[in-house]
């Protein structure tokens, strides 16, 4: 009688390098363009109307830069542990809006998540990311 081979159930690790998203800087520059245009264009008196348009265009132009401004960070996921730049995390949780996925956790009494945007994380990681998660909720 031949013996099955026991085949793993266990998966993979999950790794990967998040970077800043180049889609949500550029979003945000052009949320700002369009506030500036619909603040010039309502019905304010023009000694009002510019500067806010000026202060909404610099808000945004700050905003953008401070995301694009994130550090890099090292992602690993497996089922029996999960670390974000090497720190340890608990309670990996996914959340998932459409094309944004958004990956929560908690280090300690301290919080984080990451942002992940179809630029950053493309459809077949997206999926090995979702697995990954639940195979790490699972193993808990």
């Amino acid at each position: 009688m031949r013996s099955r081979r026991d085949f793993s159930n266990t998966s993979a690790p999950f790794r990967h390098e998040w970077r800043p998203s180049r889609w949500l800087t550029c979003a945000l520059i052009l949320l700002g363009l369009l506030a500036a245009l619909s603040l010039l264009n309502c019905g304010l008196e023009a000694p009002l109307a510019w500067p806010l348009a000026l202060l909404a265009l610099a808000g945004s132009l700050r905003l953008a830069r401070r995301e694009a401004d994130h550090p890099t960070c090292q992602l690993l996921l497996s089922p029996a542990s999960a670390s974000v730049d090497g720190e340890v995390v608990e309670m990996p949780e996914l959340l998932e809006y459409g094309p944004l996925a958004i990956l929560r956790w908690r280090a300690g009494k301290r919080r984080g998540q990451l942002a992940f945007w179809p630029d950053t994380l493309p459809r077949a990681q997206r999926r090995e990311l979702r697995l990954a998660v639940r195979a790490h909720a699972v193993s808990r």
